[in-house]
């Protein structure tokens, strides 16, 4: 155990605590850039954005229409996903603060 407080203490870090948050923000924000790509897909591919897109396939009912669809439940679970993540980082950053 003296061995990775060395290690951790080498690299920067005072607890193996502050690894784990370290590591955790790196990962959400990594997941936000994934998740915001994402969205940025469909909004191009589409040319609108989402509540745009989810009032036009209303609009369009009884038009099957698949691959739309398939997008807006996806993009949908983009927009959450990624807005899931910032509350994370901001959770994150906070108790980094403290």
């Amino acid at each position: 155990m003296e061995a990775l407080k060395e290690i951790l203490l080498k690299e920067g870090f005072s607890s193996p605590n502050e690894l784990v948050r370290d590591w955790s923000l790196i990962n959400a924000l990594s997941k936000i850039e994934q998740y915001q790509a994402e969205c940025e897909s469909f909004q191009k591919k589409y040319g609108m954005t989402f509540g745009e897109f989810e009032a036009f396939l209303r609009r369009e009912k009884g038009k099957e229409d698949f691959e739309k669809e398939e997008d807006v439940t996806d993009w949908e679970f983009s927009l959450k996903a990624l807005e899931w993540w910032k509350e994370k980082v901001k959770d994150l950053q906070s108790a980094s603060d403290s």
